[in-house]
């Protein structure tokens, strides 16, 4: 005999635990279905949320949740052999705890933290299990999923299985993730204590910093490297689209150490110990990689796994998008239960709630970065340029050097010219 629940949500991340919190709000019994030993433990992300959604819909979060640092550091480097150019931005400002907008977390933490809120709401979170599929009835709507064998019952399915999507390509609704559109992820943890951190980086108690990297050991790759500062520890990797994995045949592992080991990097993590490694799989389609139907006849797809994720370049939002496609399937579900129904056409409501959201805002004004970050002049030619021009501007000696006639022979060794910089501007200028 199987047992039943309004709702059935398969994944315990940011997304699916958002759902249940939403539909335990409003009077529903959701079970939360993850495979990981607890919720969060098959989670891996750089460690950056922003706050504007947990502000809005979790009173008294900034007293509860396991912050790590609030962010007031803001620094891009572009890193060549030896050297790097760096754009550093810093609030300076002193800031209300409440004036933050975004911090570091070990996500693991955060979702064991969305875990309990959503508990303490009313939902069942059920980890150590693995759902194998989506039941189906006879008339072809999910009405449940086989989990460690067994067959769970509901009235509604939240697919919330992040970037590995066996389940959406079992129903037939995603193909496999594409190498161009999909990246990995690699990142260690090094330990180095508050204080130490503090120091290197200029930084008071539970102030943080967020670094991002191309160039390097990453030259000529499409991808790029970050650091984070968290309470006692640093957080850094690399992304790298898998179609650059496969077609330079480069080792992961080997990117995370050659990364940490650049100048631009070690003189912040040297003498730290190496606490964890870690991987996982992103999705860096934008826009072109959502899911056209979200929904079906009896089940919602949310997250990652909908492809709610974007990467701008400069900032990379997961977590708050997730949380906020959970709410809105939640208030899907909430709608079609009143009319008693249950079929596409009543839950197709969620994708207009997406596409009236900050979801969809987002993915929209961004929707030609991802084709944009594809160029390789941006990895191959651009960080060795910004550091021969930028270091002949500050190396000073006998002879005065131009600016221009140096960067018109950096651009000439390089194959480039001024055609080339006008084109990759414009295309700048209409992703950015």
């Amino acid at each position: 005999m199987s047992e039943k629940f309004d709702v059935v949500v398969v994944g315990g991340g940011p997304a699916g635990l958002s759902t249940a919190y939403f539909l335990a709000e409003k009077g529903f019994e959701p079970v939360v279905i993850e495979r990981g030993p607890e919720p969060g433990s098959k989670n891996v992300f750089g460690g950056r949320i922003y706050s504007y959604v947990l502000d809005k819909y979790f009173p008294g979060w900034r007293k509860e949740a396991p912050i790590e640092r609030w962010v007031r550091k803001e620094r891009m480097s572009i890193t060549c052999e030896s050297d790097s150019v760096t754009l550093d931005y810093v609030k300076h400002k002193p800031l209300k705890e409440d004036e933050y907008d975004s911090f570091t977390a070990f996500l693991s933490k955060f979702t064991g933290w969305l875990s309990e809120k959503a508990e303490e709401k009313g939902a069942m979170v059920l980890p150590g299990s693995r759902v194998e599929d989506i039941v189906l009835n006879d008339q072809g709507y999910a009405s449940g999923v086989v989990a460690d064998g067994e067959k769970i019952e509901a009235d509604y399915i939240v697919i919330a299985e992040g970037v590995n999507t066996l389940l959406s390509e079992k129903l037939g609704i995603r193909s496999k993730p594409r190498l161009e559109t999909t990246a990995l992820g690699v990142k260690e943890v090094i330990r180095l204590g508050k204080e130490e951190i503090n120091k290197r980086f200029g930084l008071e108690d539970w102030e943080g910093v967020a670094h991002f990297f191309i160039g390097g050991p990453l030259k000529g790759i499409a991808g790029g490297g970050f650091l984070y500062t968290m309470g006692e520890y640093v957080t850094i990797g690399a992304v790298v689209r898998l179609s650059e994995v496969n077609r330079k045949e480069i080792t992961m592992k080997d990117i995370a150490e050659q990364l940490r080991l650049h100048p631009a990097i070690y003189r912040y993590v040297k003498d730290g110990v190496l606490m964890e490694y870690s991987a996982h799989l992103t999705r860096e389609g934008g826009l072109l990689d959502v899911l056209e139907k979200p929904y079906g006849p009896g089940y919602l797809v949310v997250g990652d796994a909908a492809g709610f994720i974007l990467n701008t370049g400069f900032t990379i939002r997961g977590v708050d998008l997730a949380i906020e496609s959970g709410r809105l399937a939640a208030e899907a579900i909430s709608k079609a239960h009143e009319e008693g129904k249950r079929d596409a056409e009543t839950l197709s409501v969620y994708k207009r709630l997406v596409e009236e959201s900050v979801i969809y805002r987002n993915l929209r004004e961004y929707r030609n970065l991802p084709k944009f970050l594809e160029n390789e002049v941006l990895y191959r030619d651009l960080p060795d340029i910004a550091c021969e021009v930028l270091g002949t501007a500050y190396t000073t000696d006998e002879e005065v050097r131009r600016i221009y006639p140096v960067l018109m022979n950096s651009l000439k060794s390089h194959g480039l010219g001024w055609i080339t910089l006008f084109k990759l501007f414009l295309e700048a200028r209409r992703s950015i």
